[in-house]
């Protein structure tokens, strides 16, 4: 009997060793944008992605599984204040956008939609220590980066002006040079108030050229449609829904920025 017991030990052991030496070493991702950079400039990790669609990244709580991918992680990429359980994180693994960037932890946190901003981030990543970093797939995507931002830079001149619902879009337009007239949300899960809005319609209604005024709306929210619609009606501006690129597990971050970028001139040009 205990030799029976013995040797199943013993293939148990054999088949638990073989399976994890198959599997590539393991970095975490809170969301999409993260994910798209790690797997493009690392490509012998793994990568697991903890804040999956359809969970709001603010109020993400994490589940027992993502704490073992957090234990097992060679590095986390984070924002770094988008993300409630970003202090649970040992801070050698810790590899935080805004600290990355400079920026103090009281920024918007939506820096993945302003391509200036993302070539920064990556741009910084060879001095993160710990990870083995491929140069050439690096090179790669700095220089696709390097594209957008010249894609986006289109947006300068255009003497755009923007009423945003949701303050998603702060660094698009502060990299870009579009004017926010007013943002209507200031606060995550707040509502707006009829006053807000009538407000909002008066202000756009007194503005000149409101050919260059747009409502920016994030467009995996309905109800921000909703509101935004109602403001294009009612001030005569145009209303443009971007998407907030949270909604992916897997995709081309490349090509979703330029849908976006595409959606704000089909509507000025």
């Amino acid at each position: 009997m205990l030799l029976r017991v013995f040797f199943a030990f013993l293939l148990l052991f054999f088949l638990t060793s073989c399976g994890e030496k198959g599997e590539k070493p393991l970095v975490v991702t809170s969301v999409f944008p993260l994910t798209w950079v790690a797997k493009e400039v690392y490509p012998s990790y793994g990568v697991y992605q903890v804040i999956k669609p359809p969970a709001n990244p603010h109020l993400y709580d994490l589940t027992p599984k993502d704490a073992i991918k957090l234990s097992q992680a060679k590095k986390v990429f984070l924002i770094g204040n988008l993300e409630s359980f970003a202090s649970k994180v040992p801070e050698d693994k810790r590899v935080e956008v805004i600290k990355l960037l400079g920026l103090p932890p009281s920024v918007n946190p939506h820096l993945w939609l302003s391509p200036k901003r993302w070539l920064g981030f990556a741009l910084s990543l060879p001095k993160v220590e710990g990870i083995n970093l491929d140069h050439q797939r690096w090179q790669e995507v700095t220089e696709k980066l390097r594209d957008l931002d010249r894609e986006y830079s289109k947006l300068k001149g255009l003497n755009l002006k923007v009423v945003m619902i949701h303050p998603a879009f702060v660094w698009l337009c502060k990299d870009y040079g579009i004017e926010v007239i007013a943002t209507l949300e200031t606060k995550e899960g707040l509502g707006i108030s009829p006053k807000t809005l009538v407000d909002a319609v008066e202000t756009l209604k007194g503005l000149k050229e409101r050919g260059k005024v747009l409502v920016l709306y994030v467009s995996t929210n309905p109800k921000e449609e909703e509101i935004a619609k109602e403001l294009s009606q009612k001030a005569g501006v145009k209303a443009v829904g971007l998407d907030p690129l949270v909604g992916y597990t897997k995709g081309d971050y490349i090509k979703l920025m330029e849908g976006n970028l595409k959606k704000i001139l089909n509507v000025v040009r």
